[in-house]
């Protein structure tokens, strides 16, 4: 059976929501990173007055089902990134040198060594987990090959530095599955990640985020 069919099944005997009511679909909170101890995520939209452009929270009305969740980091080359620079930030999974090489911006690497944790209404969801859950070093890394001066051609035997991608084999790259969970846009949700110690991020002209996503399955206007 189709993973998705078998997921919206047991969603609907275990939780109560029609089968028909679930539509694949994720929510995505962004948080600039500074000088932090901790590190918190926004969820809702009502609670976020300025949303990234890339952000998806969830509404007033709505309610999702968690059934895997994500922690990841992006850099952005401005202090005060635009729309544009937002929407073609790349999201990693791990602390890339290549990428992340500011003073500080190679503080990063202390996320991944936090414990993350998600309160609902006041209870422990998940009273403390390790981020290094959510750390995957791809096997094909940006800067792994060297770029050659000259064309197909036209050979040359110079250099004009590294190329290449950091690999991404799957859609579910990087998530850590969680027992399916109903939130909704108006209950107290308290997510963040403990560092242990206070570190700084930031680098000037450079702007470092943490990237929470949660993949599931949305319920609109179920509180109308």
């Amino acid at each position: 059976m189709n993973s998705i069919v078998s997921e919206k099944t047991w969603i609907q005997s275990k939780i109560g929501i029609p089968y028909e009511n679930l539509s694949q679909s994720y929510l995505r909170s962004e948080t600039q990173l500074t000088t932090n101890t901790t590190i918190g995520f926004t969820l809702q939209a009502n609670k976020k007055s300025t949303p990234i452009v890339t952000e998806r929270l969830l509404q007033l009305n709505d309610q999702f089902v968690l059934t895997h969740i994500f922690v990841g980091l992006k850099q952005i080359a401005s202090d005060t990134p635009t729309d544009l620079q937002h929407q073609a930030a790349t999201v990693y999974t791990w602390e890339n040198p290549n990428v992340f090489s500011g003073a500080n911006a190679t503080n990063v690497d202390a996320v991944y060594n936090g414990s993350i944790r998600f309160n609902i209404d006041r209870k422990d969801f998940i009273p403390e987990f390790p981020a290094r859950a959510f750390r995957r070093v791809p096997e094909t890394q940006s800067g792994s090959y060297l770029v050659t001066n000259g064309t197909s051609g036209t050979p040359a035997a110079t250099f004009s530095g590294n190329g290449g991608y950091d690999g991404f084999p799957n859609g579910l790259y990087g998530f850590y599955p969680v027992d399916p969970t109903l939130i909704d846009g108006r209950q107290t949700l308290e997510i963040e990640i403990n560092l242990g110690a206070s570190t700084a991020f930031d680098d000037s002209s450079n702007s470092i985020f943490a990237v929470f996503e949660a993949r599931g399955y949305l319920v609109v206007n179920a509180k109308n």
